[in-house]
């Protein structure tokens, strides 16, 4: 999304030579390692890693990066060897692959090396990688192998040593450029990075972590955000002006602004003529402009990065094919907003469950996603994405500490400021997932009769709007079925109706309605003379959350929300339930900030349960898991809630 000139700022020097110690070493000689105590019951451990990235210029002046990666591995148990025998190398685009050395360290000390025609090629989501298998591994076995590539240059990076699982015993980064370059390197998670030092014509700093712990895959969580790694970036070129500052949260301001909200006389005529069409009233609320083009923008105009012609960017070419790319149709918008007399911002957000935006480093690379705010009205918009509607966005864009380009007026001259400030959510009453079940026994008794309503609002109806809207009839109502055979444990669904399905909607805090008629008799068994009701199942599944290890990592929500059941049933007549307080079950923790409320009453032959679930903030601390863990696992109780009736 980002769409800026980077000055050209890497001026080409003659490569001198550097001390060999900065670089990845192969040893001759494989020697056997231990692991530090304790990680010897870790199923593999990455007792080092060490990564170099030089800029230097080929033979033709051209300046490159020239990346180094080393890792040494110890594999400890099958689990390890199964993890490891077959290793991935990702290739980026523009990357040429100079050298790749693999080898296994038995453990009688023998050392089988990888033959490179056992190197191939692979490609998997539409990444590069290398890819090979390493012979003789077995338990206890270490596994050392080096890569070289080369890339284009760039001015920003960040390197994040993944683990999952498997825990790093020592870990570098080294950045190499000519001396003329300064680049900031900061760490995170772990990573602490050294001063600079000037070495041969060359600039050198290094960033050392020690004891990176691996993660288990937790349930409610992100490792990401808590990853270690290393971001650098170019400051200072002292060949240019050695007291200016390079690839400031200002400088990217300024030429994002200009980029989008500086129109030529192409793209104005383009602007105006198409304003034209969307029909905007003059007395309109702010709000019902912004409603009113993002919806004819988003019914008319479809963003595809995959298959653009050179004239994507352009607003007239957009307007005329209906299809541009992501730069383009956020021009437009942000043209018809001008347009309507609507002051907008551009927003680039941190993600909660990804590396967060540094507002003290300003690293380019992390800025991707692009919102529009509206200063007028408090709220924000997706330009791009279709499954959300103004006000509501990315989720996980919310509670964190977005960049927002400010605009300003220098006289006639235009222009933005950058500052950071806090992106919310919707509140919690916007977003609910409800149901209303209403029961009854056929004339048998051997089958129930159900009627089930769900509804959804806010970010939880953004993700089954864009389902009735985009997919096709038999795609929809498979998903319908789905969802309903969820509830009903059958297949004997009918009668379904969808209501308030536009997107539109969704701006008008119309809540999605889905509807059916089911009859099943998955819920329901005969017990001797009594008869077994499985009330619990009318909600759906629900998850259960187990935790033997000790927990890692906070809980993380997608967005504060509530959920709502009711359930009326009819009780058949001449029965009686024996256990209706196995219904009421309660825990909310003790700031009321999440719970689990289940009761009920009798009134004649209806019994009516009513179910409130909650989850007012978007994490909770480790400290609070538990609390948790305990309202999860309540919800899924009540799954287990069976009715025993019997005869009066």
């Amino acid at each position: 999304m980002l769409k800026i000139t980077l000055p050209v700022c890497l001026l080409l020097l003659s490569v001198s030579v550097i001390a060999q110690d900065y670089y990845p070493k192969w040893d001759a000689t494989f020697t056997s390692h231990r692991e530090k105590p304790g990680n010897e019951k870790e199923s593999a451990v990455i007792l080092e890693e060490e990564r170099v990235h030089e800029y230097k210029a080929d033979d033709n002046k051209e300046m490159f990066i020239h990346t180094y990666t080393r890792r040494l591995m110890k594999l400890n148990d099958e689990n390890g060897v199964e993890m490891y025998n077959k290793i991935y190398i990702y290739v980026p685009n523009n990357t040429e692959v100079i050298e790749i050395k693999a080898r296994t360290r038995q453990p009688n000390g023998n050392v089988v090396n990888l033959a490179s025609d056992k190197i191939l090629d692979a490609e998997e989501d539409g990444k590069r990688y290398k890819k090979f298998a390493l012979e003789g591994i077995e338990k206890g076995s270490e596994i050392e192998y080096v890569v070289h590539q080369k890339r284009p240059v760039a001015t920003f990076g960040v390197e994040v040593f993944l683990s999952g699982k498997t825990p790093f015993e020592k870990a570098s980064f080294t950045l190499i450029v000519p001396d003329y370059l300064i680049f900031t390197v900061k760490g995170y998670n772990g990573f602490i990075a050294g001063n600079d030092t000037v070495i041969n014509g060359k600039r050198i700093v290094t960033a050392t972590a020690n004891d990176i712990s691996g993660y288990d895959q937790e349930r409610y969580a992100s490792a990401v955000p808590y990853e270690t790694n290393v971001q650098y970036k170019l400051s200072y070129n002292l060949n240019k002006d050695k007291n200016v500052r390079m690839n400031t949260w200002s400088e990217l301001a300024k030429n994002v602004y200009n980029n989008y909200y500086t129109l030529d006389g192409a793209e104005s005529k383009a602007v105006e003529k198409f304003y034209k069409q969307i029909k905007i009233k003059d007395d309109d609320s702010d709000d019902m402009k912004i409603i009113t083009i993002e919806d004819y923008i988003k019914n008319n105009i479809s963003s595809d990065e995959n298959a653009l012609s050179e004239d994507a960017d352009k607003i007239e070419h957009i307007v005329k094919t209906k299809i541009g790319s992501r730069f383009g149709v956020t021009k437009l918008f942000v043209g018809l907003l001008e347009k309507a007399g609507l002051k907008s911002q551009i927003v680039f957000p941190s993600k909660r469950n990804d590396l967060q935006i540094d507002e003290t480093f300003e690293n380019y690379h992390l800025i991707d996603d692009l919102i529009l705010y509206f200063p007028a009205t408090g709220n924000f918009m997706d330009p791009i994405d279709i499954s959300y509607r103004y006000p509501f966005h990315n989720p996980y864009f919310g509670g964190t500490r977005g960049l927002f380009l400010k605009s300003t007026s220098l006289g006639e001259f235009k222009t933005a400021i950058a500052s950071f400030d806090t992106i919310p959510l919707q509140p919690l009453e916007k977003n609910f997932t409800n149901m209303n079940v209403d029961v009854k026994f056929n004339d048998n008794l051997d089958s129930l009769l159900m009627h089930v309503k769900e509804s959804w609002s806010g970010y939880a109806a953004s993700n089954y709007r864009p389902i009735y809207n985009y997919l096709p009839k038999d795609k929809q109502e498979e998903v319908s079925k789905e969802i309903f055979k969820s509830v009903g444990a059958s297949d004997n669904i009918t009668n379904i109706k969808v209501e308030n399905v536009s997107m539109a909607d969704g701006i008008k805090d119309n809540p999605l309605f889905l509807s059916a008629d089911i009859v099943t008799g998955g819920l329901t068994e005969n017990a001797g003379k009594k008869i077994l009701v499985k009330l619990g199942e009318m909600i759906g599944q629900q998850v259960q959350l187990y935790q033997e290890k000790k927990r890692m990592l906070p809980v993380l929500m997608d967005y504060p929300h509530i959920e709502d059941r009711v359930i009326n049933f009819t009780i058949p007549s001449g029965y009686n339930i024996v256990n209706p307080n196995d219904i009421n079950l309660n825990v909310v923790d003790k700031d009321g900030s999440m719970g689990f409320v289940s009761t009920y009453t009798i009134k004649g032959n209806i019994l009516t349960v009513d179910i409130h679930e909650f989850y007012k903030s978007i994490s909770y601390p480790v400290s609070r898991f538990e609390d948790f863990r305990k309202v999860i696992n309540t919800s899924a109780d009540f799954n287990k809630v069976v009715l025993v009736l019997e005869k009066k």
